[in-house]
């Protein structure tokens, strides 16, 4: 483990410098950035019935940049490179073992065309999930991945305020269980309109057995909106094995002091189907999850916050929760390097 990790952190150090070098030697003086980024979330949570447990939920560190090409004129190129660290190994240990992880890596080219990405990135569908904006058991019944794999994307200009996308996403298995060849895995599509106080999007997730554990198709809106210092912001997910999943919540900011709370739910007429919701006890499954959350900024990207989230009997039943208290100090990071 610990030689994974230093080949890993190795690794990350030679990319990042190949990737410095090349954006110095592309611009060729031009005034083209490079950040260093990353984030830092530490949390305790009191769950029922388990012990109290304190753990870092998040350690990440990315570097990304652009700069013009000279021989495609008016396109820019942008890449991205982020890692998941260790978190939450052995209490009882000095140090983590665990693996780093790629989480991102990409290359796009941008311009009046609009955008091609190619690589590990974020899976588009994600801006629909606007509830899954808490702490911990944040859009624990949402569908669909918030990254994907050996994918290609395409997102159209803008356009008063829409743009559509496509990403396809591919791998290298010559079948599926059933015998098929795929050559597309999976596929996402949709569209999204966006201005200063509105947004609303629609977007189709399609997966085979052999992209992500089990079939799914997905189809998922979200939508958001503000009004001065309130916010309202809502998702809606149907999986096309009769499961739908939800949720709906309310935000207020305050100076420093910013406040949430919302309503996850799902509901499903098979048992024990879908995004393996509930258990095989004769009954359709159900259930409800209510958050409530307050989070200060201290300044310089650090702030600090409190979360209650509440899991109805029927949730419960079907094997979420239980409910649970949590705080938690975070840091994002941010350094323009050149």
């Amino acid at each position: 483990m610990k030689s994974t990790k230093l080949v890993s952190l190795v690794s990350f150090a030679v990319v990042a410098s190949v990737a410095s070098n090349s954006i110095l030697a592309a611009s060729q003086g031009k005034e083209d950035d490079i950040e260093l980024y990353g984030e830092i979330e530490v949390r305790s949570v009191n769950r029922e019935a388990t012990d109290l447990d304190t753990f870092v939920d998040k350690a990440r560190i990315g570097l990304k940049g652009a700069h013009e090409l000279s021989n495609m004129a008016g396109s820019k190129a942008r890449w991205q490179i982020e890692y998941n660290l260790p978190v939450n190994g052995p209490a009882n240990s000095s140090t983590d073992t665990g693996d780093v992880s790629l989480r991102k890596a990409l290359v796009s080219l941008q311009g009046g065309y609009g955008e091609f990405i190619f690589g590990r990135q974020n899976n588009i569908l994600a801006d629909t999930k606007k509830i899954d904006t808490f702490k911990n058991d944040s859009g624990t019944f949402l569908f669909a991945p918030d990254r994907v794999g050996n994918a290609i994307s395409y997102v159209t200009p803008t356009i008063s305020g829409f743009h559509g996308y496509v990403q396809l996403a591919t791998d290298a298995f010559t079948e599926t269980p059933s015998g098929d060849e795929d050559e597309v895995d999976a596929t996402i599509f949709g569209i999204n309109y966006s201005d200063d106080t509105f947004y609303f999007g629609i977007s189709r997730f399609d997966s085979e057995s052999d992209y992500i554990p089990t079939e799914i198709g997905v189809t998922s809106l979200g939508f958001s909106v503000s009004f001065g210092d309130f916010s309202v912001f809502g998702t809606y997910q149907d999986e096309e094995d009769d499961t739908q999943a939800y949720g709906l919540g309310l935000g207020y900011s305050m100076n420093d002091w910013t406040f949430k709370t919302g309503v996850n739910g799902f509901t499903s007429d098979k048992d024990g189907s879908g995004k393996s919701f509930g258990r095989m006890d004769g009954d359709d499954d159900e259930g409800n999850a209510v958050f409530f959350l307050a989070e200060y900024a201290l300044g310089h990207g650090v702030s600090t916050f409190a979360q209650y989230v509440y899991y109805d009997d029927d949730a419960e039943d079907e094997g979420f929760g239980g409910s649970a208290f949590s705080v938690g100090i975070a840091a994002d990071i941010s350094r323009t390097l050149m």
